[in-house]
């Protein structure tokens, strides 16, 4: 399914439980619960459809919805993307306008299924688009499963999820809010489109897209200090992995800030310095037209002296690569994936041909490739190349076959350790997702945090961090 329309069952199990109960009953709200089921099935039906790519079977199965029960709002919302993805911009926006009209009103229905007891009302558990339509942080999808495993786990204490109640309608009205503004957009209404943003912000603070679309009107209307203003809300709320780097990179340029760092990093390392690392944030482009970049690191790691070369996590075609390894002559001797996730292995076919070079990769992680690895890597081995090694660390969890590698005092940690955060674990051939974090923060302690403090940790997504600095302040490791 087109991942900004999956909903969120964290948030819908919070709204049917929490809120609170009504104290007189509304004539309005029994007559369009009585007449809900008639449109449940309809809607349910338009769900599977949009799921299975079949949007214009969807949208009539929507719009009969719409004919039982002309206030469903999230019929509307379907109907409103459907509408958007076949560039029907007008009919996306009278949708979506109606669709938010609404919203409070299938709120206050939500409460009256509450008051009811119903356990039944399928449409809360496809309520609302999830944060990883918003954001593109392993962090904040990780609070986000274990969010929905608190509100799981705690069916009954209802004094401890009122006030996530609460924080779970502002989110998801927010993100109506900010749908409403990508389609303001769309149609060149940009200060409509702004105060769309903005009133998705004041109800979601964390909502990373509003932010980067934000910065970007300010910044095609020459309004660079205040892109660069919107930008630094984002980062002050710790949303700086969130951001759209493209956009930074240009802010910065306009307004003569230093720009190394955002989309390329350059690094030192080994004796004499002789090890060199370059990291590029590479722009990664999901299936789905309707979502941001992914910034995935791919970097080139390189002997100086010998001009030996490797790639690891190459997920993105990017010029710049091929450019810096032409410019410095480096021979690529390996194209290695610390996991087998596209954003990481997406590009690796094609760099493995243009350089000849074999892919590597853990066994766990293969089966999943589009194309088979030359061959695969065992926990503990070393890579041995002219002027460096690497040692494989595995760590499952993010996927069964998630390494790390170390070269002297540098670490890439593929998306099993960020900067203040870990990846989120895979919960899938059973287990808890709460037994399988807490049985990948064993690991990384004992094979990771065992390193030397000034070890620098190169991830797969964000900024570089050390050992020192996670061992010390990462909240996710204090278990």
């Amino acid at each position: 399914m087109n991942r900004i329309l999956r909903i969120s069952a964290a948030m819908a199990v919070l709204a049917l439980l929490t809120s609170p109960l009504l104290t007189a009953e509304d004539p309005a709200l029994k007559e369009a619960w009585d007449r809900l089921p008639k449109a449940e099935r309809w809607f349910q039906q338009g769900v599977k459809e949009f799921g299975a790519g079949r949007p214009g079977d969807a949208a009539k199965d929507f719009e009969k919805c719409l004919q039982e029960f002309p206030r469903h709002a999230f019929a509307r919302y379907y109907l409103a993307n459907i509408a958007y993805m076949a560039n029907d911009m007008p009919k996306a926006l009278d949708s979506m306008s109606r669709a938010i009209g609404d919203f409070d009103f299938m709120q206050a229905l939500n409460d009256y299924a509450v008051k009811q007891k119903s356990k039944t009302y399928d449409s809360y558990t496809r309520m609302m688009a999830e944060e990883w339509d918003s954001t593109t942080s392993c962090r904040t999808h990780r609070e986000l499963e274990a969010l929905y495993g608190e509100v799981t786990d705690a069916k009954s204490k209802q004094d401890l999820l009122l006030a996530d109640q609460k924080a779970a309608r502002s989110r998801q009205k927010a993100h109506y809010l900010y749908f409403l503004g990508n389609i303001h957009f769309q149609l060149k209404r940009f200060s409509e489109a702004a105060r769309n943003y903005e009133e998705a912000i004041a109800l979601n603070p964390r909502h990373a897209s509003a932010y980067n679309n934000l910065a970007a009107i300010y910044y095609l209307a020459g309004d660079h200090a205040a892109a660069f203003d919107h930008l630094e809300r984002a980062m002050r709320q710790g949303l700086e992995d969130n951001l759209n780097l493209t956009l930074q990179s240009l802010v910065f340029e306009a307004l003569g800030r230093p720009t190394e760092g955002i989309l390329r990093e350059e690094i030192t390392a080994g004796p004499q310095g002789d090890l060199g690392i370059v990291r590029f944030a590479l722009a990664f482009m999901s299936k789905d037209p309707l979502l941001p970049p992914l910034y995935e690191n791919g970097y080139v790691v390189f002997s100086r002296s010998t001009r030996r070369a490797v790639l690891v996590d190459p997920g993105v075609e990017d010029p710049r690569i091929d450019e810096f390894v032409r410019a410095q002559g480096l021979e690529v001797g390996a194209i290695l994936y610390t996991h087998g996730h596209e954003d990481h292995v997406g590009a690796g076919p094609h760099y493995a041909s243009l350089y000849r070079a074999p892919v590597l990769v853990k066994a766990e992680d293969a089966k999943g490739l589009a194309k088979a690895p030359d061959r695969t890597l065992s926990d503990g081995e070393t890579l041995t190349y002219d002027g460096f090694v690497l040692k494989v660390i595995h760590i499952p969890g993010h996927t069964p076959g998630s390494v790390c590698f170390l070269a002297g005092d540098v670490l890439f940690s593929g998306d099993i350790l960020f900067k203040d955060g870990i990846g989120l674990v895979a919960a899938k051939g059973g287990g808890s997702a709460k037994t399988l974090q807490a049985e990948m923060v064993r690991r990384i302690k004992d094979k990771l945090l065992v390193l030397p403090d000034a070890t620098r940790v190169c991830s797969g997504h964000g900024k570089t961090t050390t050992i020192g600095v996670e061992r010390a302040s990462n909240s996710f490791l204090k278990q």
